[in-house]
């Protein structure tokens, strides 16, 4: 049996998907369970640990996936990244579970500009320091069926007459396909070899926002126009009206992720688990 959190999630339902594929039996921790057929589902919360633990006894491994992009309410990074990896580490230890696959952030640093990137740090310090057999995964932005970035930016290029750019747009981004990343987290399962190991995960080229958009376009069949905000007269705005709704897209956080390049060397990648990486092109149809 293989436990996974954040199963019903984007990543989740593929990684759950793959897992059964091979002939695994899954059991997802899900706050707000949702149809995975095949899977045994356990309702319950990643930050509550009695869930946590009726989750992971008797399997053999865990992939804790349980993250956030932005606050909101009590789900803030310290309780959703940092104690639950806590609870997740507690719970394995408790139940003799030692294998742990932890999926963390390209970018994440302990001195990172992100409040983010610093709580995904953190909980890949308990990873590490916890004594389990354990892997670290650190991809950049993830594409394919189900993602919010791609249906985020086809929603721009089609409805708006002139897309809004923050900054330059120069920003480089490494898009990593959703089923390379299934691909890595199954192929870490049965190889003794990652163990301690952290790999960074993208996809074989790099894009900035202005790339992405025009991509995005040109599958639509579109042309796109472009307005350049600067980060100067964003700032303001974006601190005050990510306080006052939820959907305003952008965040303090975001804003300052934004403003950085999200790349890695992939040469780990392809050579550990066998993943020649799919170009965004490629699956932009999904």
């Amino acid at each position: 049996m293989i436990g996974v959190t954040g199963g019903t999630g984007f990543v989740g339902r593929h990684i759950v998907a793959r897992l059964q594929e091979m002939g695994q039996d899954v059991r997802v921790l899900a706050r707000r369970p949702r149809d995975l057929p095949g899977a045994e589902i356990i309702e319950g919360d990643i930050t509550d640990p009695t869930a946590v633990a009726r989750a992971v006894t008797g399997c053999s491994a865990v992939i804790h996936l349980v993250g956030i992009i932005r606050e909101l309410g009590p789900s803030t990074f310290k309780r959703v990244h940092v104690q639950a990896a806590r609870n997740v580490i507690e719970a394995c230890r408790e139940h003799g579970v030692r294998r742990l696959l932890h999926m963390s952030a390209l970018g994440t640093r302990e001195n990172a500009r992100s409040r983010y990137h610093r709580s995904k740090w953190r909980s890949e310090e308990l990873v590490r320091e916890s004594g389990l057999e354990a892997t670290v995964f650190r991809p950049s932005v993830i594409f394919g069926k189900g993602s919010a970035l791609i249906s985020q930016l086809r929603d721009l290029v089609v409805r708006w007459p002139a897309v809004p750019v923050i900054g330059d747009g120069m920003s480089l981004t490494q898009p990593v396909w959703v089923e390379d990343v299934a691909s890595c987290f199954v192929g870490a399962l049965d190889s003794g070899d990652t163990v301690g190991q952290t790999y960074e995960l993208g996809g074989p080229e790099t894009l900035g926002l202005e790339q992405l958009l025009d991509l995005v376009a040109e599958a639509e069949g579109l042309g796109t126009s472009k307005v350049h905000l600067p980060i100067w007269l964003v700032k303001p705005a974006t601190a005050v009206l990510s306080r006052l709704s939820s959907r305003f897209p952008l965040t303090p956080d975001l804003l300052a992720m934004l403003a950085e390049d999200n790349v890695c060397d992939i040469e780990p990648m392809r050579q550990t688990f066998g993943v020649e990486p799919a170009r965004l092109g490629e699956h932009l149809s999904d």
